[in-house]
């Protein structure tokens, strides 16, 4: 007989699913050295039952080490990692209520759509009739059509209609939790974006608990209910998309998190600070005081940044400048905003919007700012 796809395991038909838990999978000071090198270093965090959640990092960042630990496919060197509060460390794979989506998908290629799909129940001991039910619910789940494709090979499928194939096979396996490892990577932009919606309806309607791993900032933001960030093998935020775009904890989460403007400013003691360019020094008013002579970014979003033709009444901050390049995104308009020769910041505006003339200012509300560690 056929093993498990690795990372796999077969699981009850019957099996539900709460939603109550808050602790469904907890992972506790989990660390992965090779040899002297860290890869992994005291992650610790939990995910809900019934959640979206979304692991994202730059590459090297420790993403796929620390999801091979999750299924099985790596030992960690230390640390416990806990499904519905059993330490599952030293389950085999095979052995584990959870399923694997791969990046290359792994989808049998001697198999027709249909006969993937079916795989994981013939290993369950599923009658062929009920075997041949199921599979159709989950292909008309992912749009794919069965009359059309449960005859099909995956050679006979183009990439997005693979990745909805092994999807459908991995929910097969009734897992209590899917893990997903940058499955849409190697899929065109547009269907990328088609498939990520999906995927987020999908998990809603089945109610299983997705965790889902990649380098994508869009694919996190749109997908998640919650999601954390890695660096370096560390964990430097946890939360909702919103928090994490609204509130970062530093200033590495908040330029991953997408174009920001980072100025360099000195604390005075009070709600102002200097920020020193090559021949030019402004001073800002902060939404809070900063000690005297700390070090510290100011973080202002390009959305909370406007143009004017002259300076604006305090509090506001007002820099003189001069608009270098204009970009058309869609509905909005992004603007490089020239402070001095070598120093840029960048707007965005909505595409309607008036833009005054001439401009020569561009400001903001101390409000609209937030200062941020190094």
């Amino acid at each position: 007989m056929q093993q498990p796809l690795a990372g796999c395991s077969p699981q009850r038909q019957n099996s539900t699913t709460t939603f109550q838990n808050p602790n469904f999978l907890e992972i506790q000071d989990l660390t992965k050295k090779y040899g002297s090198y860290e890869a992994v270093r005291q992650v610790s965090l939990t995910v809900n039952e019934g959640e979206f959640f979304t692991l994202v990092g730059p590459s090297g960042s420790g993403k796929t080490t620390l999801l091979r630990m999750l299924v099985g496919m790596e030992a960690p060197t230390s640390g416990v990692i806990k499904l519905k509060g059993s330490v599952i460390n030293n389950l085999p794979p095979n052995k584990r209520p959870t399923c694997m989506v791969f990046q290359t998908l792994a989808l049998f290629p001697h198999m027709s759509v249909g006969l993937n799909v079916e795989f994981p129940m013939q290993i369950r001991g599923l009658r062929e009739s009920e075997r041949r039910t199921r599979a159709w619910e989950l292909l008309k789940m992912l749009h794919l059509d069965p009359n059309k494709y449960y005859e099909k090979f995956p050679s006979q499928c183009s990439g997005g209609e693979r990745q909805r194939v092994a999807l459908a096979r991995a929910l097969a396996y009734n897992p209590e939790i899917l893990f997903f490892d940058e499955p849409l990577s190697a899929i065109d932009a547009q269907l990328r974006k088609i498939l990520q919606k999906e995927l987020k309806d999908i998990q809603r309607t089945t109610g299983k608990t997705f965790f889902y791993v990649t380098h994508s900032l869009e694919e996190a933001m749109v997908m998640s209910d919650r999601l954390a960030i890695l660096r370096a093998g560390q964990i430097e935020q946890i939360g909702s998309p919103h928090e994490i775009y609204s509130y970062p904890k530093n200033a590495f989460v908040a330029s991953f998190m997408g174009e920001v403007n980072l100025l360099d400013i000195v604390g005075t003691g009070n709600s102002f600070a200097f920020w020193e360019l090559r021949r030019s020094r402004f001073l800002i008013h902060l939404p809070e005081t900063l000690p005297s002579e700390q070090k510290a970014k100011l973080l202002i979003r390009p959305e909370n940044l406007r143009f004017s033709s002259t300076p604006q009444a305090s509090p506001a901050n007002s820099l003189p400048g001069r608009i270098l390049n204009e970009f058309l995104i869609g509905s909005r308009k992004q603007f490089h905003f020239e402070v001095e020769s070598g120093t840029i910041l960048t707007v965005e505006r909505l595409r309607e919007e008036p833009i005054p003339t001439p401009v020569n200012y561009v400001y903001w509300e101390p409000h609209e700012s937030q200062i941020l560690n190094s």
